[in-house]
Formats: structure tokens, C-alpha cells, sequence
């Protein structure tokens, strides 16, 4: 689990990409690539449902989630404005997901018109995703994403107490970024980081040619780590992450721009979506025990000046704020031990969190509620034989919600059970369940009605199961590898909590029962210099009690059907990466009766990375993202109707990307 006590890696280069499956055996020759020698800068995703253990995603220069994320088998991201990301998972979105990042949770209820997640791609070391909650270690409806940040001992070079890099960027639709880093060993164990980032972002255009409204603004970063190893297996750090994202934005920034000019015609908000998040962590790393405590802070706050936007009805006609602060602790570890002449491995832990949610407008304290959730999980891990292994756990869940109107109380035993079987070194079988607990979120924050809004008299938690189970293959046969993974699932929520209401309070209440079936399918093909992969995902969501489509926020919950490819070449002579990736999402119809279906549509990116080997700390990238300027939305994004006004937000057309790194 830990990284303690790292050394400096030995002739790395952090300023270039090694590709996009570089974890995996897929550099089947055996002379070295040049590539292979090389540190990412970039961001390692790996998925319980990929073919691939980890993915380099540093070749995309990625400016949004969706640039990371979005070719994962089951996972999508919604929303193309900067304060609009919103990560899918099999349908469910973030208020159903356990997203942390360097530990602290970042839920977050908002704003129906905004994303919760302010996140900055470049930073990112690793994404790590659970497809489906499959463990008692995690508390998501459908899954967890864990982010991490890079650090000084990420960085640092064989041979070096300090170093810095240098990086810019330019995108033709639209924006420029750069970024300076600074990091070293300040003693033997002490190690320090200074990151900070910046974006400035004009209106893009849509592959309609539609040029976008009240998109314009700046988003700042700024990353400080001071780490501490007083010995071999232990380390502590400090982490203070600023994220500010500010701008004249369109009030709706779900909405396409022709349906806010529609709704509200040129008027633009001046916005500021900001983030402070504050970790202090410690880190166990030896050969029987491992884990990590981490303490935070995590503040995200939107404030608006609504005193132009024609909501004087609504009260709202003045400078408006609120705000989402997550206090908490949470425990991980995981310790070997033999029983019985059997092997085991036990995580456990704790989790521990206060989510508070404000608000105020024109300076008049409006609101503040909380909700308090602690948690307590054990999971054993048994081989019954080397290669056979069964999993079980217990969870204890108890969540207290304090709003204006009430204070509730909700708690519930869960448990998980799993197993794999490793048929051969090849192909491995797994199999496992997990049963659901959720109690209803709070009301979104920037919204005027928490002291009208109430839980139905008969409310009950949202509970279920989770299944699933598949088939992984990997294997080197001779100069070729091969992978795959096949993944069947089934997720069943009963007593789907949903907000009925209008304008004047809202009414938390059970919809009925929830099912959620599919697939994810991938592959993947190393030969010498080329790496491909290929993936197939489907879910179908239908509310039980009655077959209709499930609602979520601007249309139905259904993603579609999406097959992703990726290729890459590696041409060692002239130290150049190419890369090609592809996104087919097929037409989506399980929507309400009367509505459009959403939208097939195809998008296709090329990319190459230059890293001379004359100047190794020197490193080129560029990109076409779009390259048949497709015009198409997210089946994750707002689709359909506002009010007569189509709200479809088109994603940006042909957009070319430019970016130099360079290592001191």
C-alpha cells in the first residue's frame, strides 16, 4: 500500500510519456526501448475492469477529467465548462461514487447546473478505479475513484537532492496553460514540493462551428508537500492543495450556450469555484503490515454575483456563496498473518467524516446543515490454496443527518464476499458481492430551499447488492503479450431515494427499485513497438417498479453502449511515440417517452510525444484532439430540453495541442 522510504529512481526522465500501457508487459522485445527507461510526468490510471493493469495518460495533456478518464471501460465524464466535471460510473454519479483525492474525500453536493469535482489533471499521479463496489473498504453505490498527487520523491533522479521543471501548453480551442515545479530532499529524510499551475481558457468551438458563451476564465493550482521519513518503514506529509477556478460564466454551465442565452439572453455571473484542501497523512510500509492514516480538510465553495440575473423571484438577486467542507479520518491497513498453516491478508479501518454544507446570500447566513458518517470495516482475505483464494467482510455504517427541518439517523451492517481462482499463470476466475447502504444526501448547496425542503415521513435508506464476476487472461507468448478481462455485472438498488418539488421546497422520498445490468469487455495486444487495447461497456438501468427509464441530472441515467480503442508506436530511432485513440458510443433510446433518443456519435485523437535522446530533459508533445471535428455531447452530459431551449452541451470541435517540458 505505502511508498515509504523511496529512492530516487535511476536514469528517469519525468518530462515524457512511456505510453499508454507502459505498466504492462506489452514492450515484448528484449532489447531495452529507450522508452522504457523514462519516468511519466503524466498520470497512471488503472481499473478493475481494464485489460491493462495501468494506463500513462501524460500523451492526452489533459486539461479536464474527461481527458483522463473517459476510455475506461464503464466510466464516463460529463460536462465541457471547467466547473463542470462530473465522473459516471455505470450510470451513478458523484454523490454515488467514493472519489478521494490524496485521501480526503471530495464529496460534495453543489449545484445542479455544476460539477462537484474541482480536480486538475496534471498534478495527478495515479487515478485508481473500482468499477462497482465490491469491498466493505469503500462506502460508493457504484464504485470509487482514488486520485493522487505526485510528490518530491516521485520526481527526484538518481543522483539528485533537487531539481524543477518547466512546462507550457497551447490548445487552438481554447486555451494556454503552464506550469513551473520545484522539489528536493531538504536533509536525509526530509523531502519538500512546490507545483503551481495555471489555465487560461477562452470560448471553444462546438463541431458545429458554434462558438461557446461563458466559458472564458482562469484556473489557478498551487501544490505544497513537505514529507518526512524518520526511518525505513514509516513516513509523514503535508499536503495543502489551492485550486481557484474564476470567470464570467454562464448561469447555467450544464446548458449549451444557446439555451442560456435563451433562458437569461447575454447575461454572464462572475463566478469563483475554489477548493482548499489540507491533508496530513502517515504511512506504514513492512513485510507483514502496511496502510495509511490521513487527517483532512477539504473545503469547495461557489461564489456568484447574482445580482444581475433576473432570480429576484427566487431571492438570489445579490453576491451569493455556499460551501461544502468535509472534516475527516480515515484508517486503512493491512496486515499478512498464517492460521492454521493458511495464508491471510486483513484490511481494516476506519472512516470517519463530517460534511457540512452553507450558504449565504447577499452576506445573510442562509443555511447550514451536516451530515455525519462513521464507519468501521474488517475484510479477510483466505487462500485455501496458492491458487484459490475466498474474501469476506463486514462493514458498519452509521450516518446522521442534520438538516434545517430535521435531524435523522440511519445505520446499517453490510458484508462482501469474493473469490478468485487462478486456473493457470494465464487465466484467472473472480466472483464477488457486496450488499449497499446509502442514507439521503443533504440538498444541493447553492440552492434557496433548505428551509422548506423535508424527508418523506416513510423515507428508508437506500440498500441493495451488487454482483459480479468474470474472467481475466494475460500472457507473453513469446515476442507477443495478450491480455483481457471480461466482467458481468448486476446492481441492484432498493429504495432509490429521489427530490420531487418545485419552486418553493423539495420532498426526499423513495422512487422504488433500481436495476442496473451489463458488461465490461477489454483487450489488449504488445507486439515489439506497438501497443493497442480495445474495450467494449454496457449498462441498462430501469426503474423496477414500473420499467421506465431512471432520471439523474438533465436526462436519463443510461450511459449507452461504448467501445474505445487505442494504439500506439514506438519509434526508437528517432525517440518518437505515436499514439491513435478512438471512442464509439452507440445510440442510447431508454429514454422517457416522448424525448429524443441520446445520440450516437464517434471521436477519434491523434498524438505523438518527441523525447531526444541528445537532450533527455527535453520533451515535445503534440495532439489532435477530434480530428473529424465531430459535433456530439456526452451521453454523461445535459441532454434534451430546458424550458423550449435545447440544453445539449456540445463537447469542443477540431482542437490542436501543443505543449514543451523541460527538467532542471
Amino acid at each position: 500500500m505505502g511508498r515509504v522510504n523511496r529512492k530516487p529512481l535511476n536514469k528517469t526522465m519525468i518530462c515524457c510519456a512511456v505510453g499508454i500501457a507502459v505498466s504492462a508487459p506489452v514492450m515484448a522485445n528484449e532489447e531495452e526501448s529507450y522508452f522504457d527507461e523514462v519516468l511519466v510526468w503524466g498520470t497512471k490510471v488503472s481499473s478493475n475492469t481494464d485489460s491493462i493493469g495501468a494506463q500513462d495518460m501524460s500523451l492526452k495533456q489533459a486539461d479536464h477529467m474527461s481527458d483522463l478518464l473517459r476510455d475506461i471501460p464503464g466510466v464516463d465524464v460529463g460536462g465541457t465548462h471547467s466547473v463542470n466535471q462530473r465522473i459516471n460510473i455505470r450510470g451513478l454519479g458523484e454523490t454515488d461514487l467514493d472519489i478521494r483525492l490524496d485521501g480526503a474525500s471530495q464529496h460534495a453536493n453543489m449545484f445542479h447546473h455544476v460539477g462537484n469535482l474541482t480536480l486538475n489533471p496534471d498534478i495527478l499521479k495515479s487515478a485508481d478505479i473500482q468499477v462497482g463496489n465490491n469491498s466493505v473498504t469503500q462506502n460508493g453505490l457504484g464504485g470509487s475513484v482514488s486520485f493522487e498527487t505526485k510528490d518530491a520523491k516521485d520526481l527526484l533522479r538518481s543522483g539528485e537532492d533537487f531539481g524543477a521543471r518547466i512546462f507550457g501548453g497551447y490548445a487552438s480551442n481554447a486555451n494556454r496553460q503552464g506550469s513551473l515545479t520545484v522539489y528536493g530532499l531538504l536533509s536525509d529524510n526530509v523531502d519538500a514540493m512546490l507545483y503551481g499551475h495555471f489555465v487560461h481558457r477562452d470560448d471553444f468551438e462546438d463541431g458545429n462551428g458554434e462558438e461557446s458563451f461563458g466559458t472564458e476564465g482562469d484556473t489557478y493550482n498551487i501544490l505544497g508537500k513537505l514529507g518526512f521519513e524518520p526511518s525505513e518503514n514509516h513516513r509523514f506529509e503535508l499536503a495543502y492543495d489551492i485550486y481557484r477556478d474564476s470567470g464570467d460564466y454562464r448561469p447555467r454551465p450544464d446548458m449549451s450556450s444557446n439555451a442560456n442565452q435563451g433562458l437569461s439572453q447575454d447575461i454572464l455571473l462572475p463566478t469563483d469555484y475554489d477548493r482548499d484542501t489540507v491533508t496530513l497523512s502517515y504511512e506504514l510500509d513492512t513485510d507483514k503490515h502496511s496502510g495509511k492514516v490521513v487527517a483532512y480538510s477539504s473545503k469547495t465553495t461557489i461564489d456568484r454575483d447574482e445580482r444581475n440575473s433576473g432570480w429576484e423571484r427566487m431571492g438570489r438577486a445579490s453576491q451569493n456563496e455556499a460551501t461544502n467542507h468535509n472534516l475527516g479520518v480515515n484508517v486503512k491497513f493491512q496486515s499478512d498473518y498464517a492460521l492454521a498453516a493458511l495464508d491471510n491478508q486483513v484490511t481494516y479501518g476506519a472512516d470517519y467524516m463530517d460534511k457540512n454544507s452553507s450558504s449565504k446570500y447577499g452576506g445573510v447566513e442562509y443555511m447550514d446543515e451536516s451530515a455525519i458518517s462513521t464507519a468501521m470495516f474488517a475484510e479477510n482475505k483466505l487462500y485455501v490454496l496458492d491458487n484459490w483464494n475466498v474474501t469476506g467482510g463486514l462493514r458498519y455504517d452509521h450516518y446522521k443527518r442534520k438538516a434545517e427541518t430535521s435531524t435523522d439517523t440511519f445505520d446499517d451492517v453490510t458484508w462482501s464476499l469474493g473469490t478468485e481462482w487462478d486456473i493457470n499463470s494465464d487465466w484467472t476466475l473472480f466472483a464477488s458481492a457486496r450488499s449497499l447502504f446509502k442514507g439521503p444526501e443533504l440538498l444541493e448547496s447553492f440552492v434557496k430551499f433548505q428551509q422548506a425542503s423535508v424527508l418523506a415521513d416513510d423515507i428508508k435508506p437506500e440498500t441493495g447488492l451488487n454482483r459480479q464476476g468474470g474472467i481475466r487472461y494475460s500472457s507473453q507468448l513469446g515476442d507477443h503479450f495478450v491480455g483481457a478481462n471480461v466482467t458481468v455485472f448486476q446492481t441492484d438498488i432498493d429504495d432509490y431515494i429521489t427530490e420531487t418539488g418545485s419552486g418553493t421546497g423539495y420532498t426526499f422520498e423513495n422512487l422504488g427499485d433500481v436495476e442496473i445490468k451489463g458488461f465490461e469487455i477489454s483487450t489488449s495486444y504488445g507486439y515489439d513497438s506497438l501497443n493497442s487495447k480495445i474495450s467494449y461497456s454496457r449498462s441498462d438501468i430501469k426503474d423496477k417498479t414500473n420499467g421506465t427509464p431512471v432520471m439523474g441530472a438533465g436526462g436519463s441515467m443510461d450511459m449507452g453502449d461504448s467501445i474505445a480503442l487505442t494504439l500506439d508506436y514506438t519509434v526508437d530511432s528517432i525517440d518518437t511515440l505515436f499514439g491513435w485513440s478512438s471512442i464509439a458510443v452507440l445510440e442510447e433510446d431508454n429514454v422517457p417517452a416522448g424525448s429524443d433518443p441520446k445520440e450516437a456519435y464517434d471521436v477519434h485523437n491523434i498524438y505523438a510525444q518527441w523525447v531526444p535522446s541528445s537532450y533527455e530533459n527535453l520533451s515535445l508533445t503534440v495532439g489532435v484532439d477530434n480530428i473529424f471535428d465531430e459535433a456530439y455531447v456526452s451521453h454523461a452530459s445535459r441532454i434534451g430540453t430546458a424550458r423550449g431551449f435545447v440544453a445539449n452541451d456540445y463537447e469542443p470541435g477540431r482542437n490542436f495541442k501543443l505543449s514543451a517540458s523541460y527538467q532542471f
